[in-house]
């Protein structure tokens, strides 16, 4: 059978995968011939899957045999983006106070994962404050939340393993809190709950982690435990119990198409939605081979296709306040005209108005063109 290739944002359920599918650590995700479901396909998207191959239907194949060409869905790479000059987030990183960011962050998730391991060890929650305080040091480097942001993303060069994961979330944590208007006893307590929301992972053998190769069906299974493995090392501990539930629902999904216990809205708790999107926002930008810098526009589309699955609110003051530090910045369509964002869409935020010397793009109502980096 023929096969095309297919953007994990438009992957439908009933759909058949011709290859199996890999986490850039080259964890097996999906075997080939998996018939996808919703479930699979959150799956991809969360391990940030970019595309997969799939084999094309009875209905396709009688078009080609008719002369119409099965079309596979193109790539940054298939754009011939390879822009002359550094990009956005390269200037970034040419610089002094990039460079100095860099130190201590590193220094501090360092000291961060003696500190998790602490908890787990010695069975002693007396680390928390410590905790936070490499959570201040690293903020007391970046000027407001959207320039944590940047910085953070810059740092994509480096491997996301469980430590520096669990201090991006509690800085993501903290972005989004400041934007809820936390006050600073709640916005700890939340920090916090990104610092250990992934302490379950500890319990997993190190070579499951860290496997270099295909997972099996088991072992994702023994991933996919680590929210009750968590929630049962922080149960006993003396801490918020919003800090013990965001450990147990992270990977809870407001229409129910989660895990572990398939909680809806209501039954999940504020802080472990928060975390949730977090997560997932830090899953979407980490260091992928194909790609120095996911731009941000393309973040925001995939949580608007995915809008269903996060409490609304809270998705979409995040998505909007993230998005409008890029207004008036310089953009590449994927057309390979250059212009300047000028307006945002509220309804379609991933979307905006775009001037080029050429024209002007409504990217919500023009779909032939989007935005394809950051300039």
């Amino acid at each position: 059978m023929k096969t095309k290739k297919v953007l994990t944002p438009n992957l439908k359920p009933g759909m058949v995968s011709s290859e199996a599918a890999y986490t850039f650590t080259n964890h097996l995700v999906i075997q080939s011939n998996t018939t996808l479901t919703p479930e699979i396909i959150d799956k991809l998207k969360y391990y940030a899957i970019k595309s997969i191959k799939v084999y094309v239907t009875e209905e396709e194949e009688g078009l080609a045999e008719q002369g119409v060409p099965v079309q596979e869905e193109k790539t940054d790479a298939d754009f011939g983006l390879n822009l002359e000059g550094p990009t956005y987030f390269e200037r970034i990183q040419q610089t002094e106070h990039f460079m100095e960011f860099k130190e201590n962050f590193t220094s501090s998730v360092s000291n961060f994962k003696e500190q998790l391991n602490d908890i787990v060890v010695k069975n002693s929650s007396d680390v928390v404050d410590d905790m936070l305080a490499e959570v201040d040091s690293i903020l007391a480097r970046t000027r407001n939340p959207l320039h944590l942001l940047d910085m953070m993303q810059c740092l994509r060069g480096f491997d996301d393993m469980t430590y520096m994961h669990s201090m991006n979330v509690a800085l993501i944590c903290n972005v989004i809190g400041s934007w809820v208007g936390l006050p600073e006893d709640e916005m700890r307590v939340l920090i916090v709950s990104g610092l250990l929301h992934d302490i379950g992972k500890l319990k997993i053998p190190q070579e499951i982690i860290t496997k270099p190769g295909k997972l099996t069906d088991e072992e994702f299974e023994m991933i996919r435990s680590h929210p009750k493995l968590g929630y049962d090392i922080l149960r006993s501990k003396d801490l918020d119990n919003r800090i013990k539930l965001a450990a147990l629902q992270h990977h809870e999904r407001y229409n129910g198409s989660g895990y572990p216990r398939q909680l809806t809205g209501p039954e999940i708790s504020n802080f472990s939605s928060i975390v949730a999107i977090a997560d997932v926002y830090d899953a979407m930008t980490s260091n992928r081979a194909y790609r120095k810098g996911i731009c941000p526009f393309t973040v925001i589309a995939t949580l608007e296709k995915e809008k269903d699955l996060y409490e609304p609110s809270l998705l979409y003051l995040f998505m909007k306040r993230t998005i409008e530090a890029y207004v008036n910045t310089e953009v590449l369509l994927s057309n390979g005209e250059r212009g300047k964002v000028v307006l945002l869409n509220q309804n379609l935020l991933s979307r905006p108005v775009v001037i080029t010397d050429n024209k002007t793009y409504d990217l919500s109502r023009d779909f032939s063109v989007e935005i394809s980096a950051l300039i």
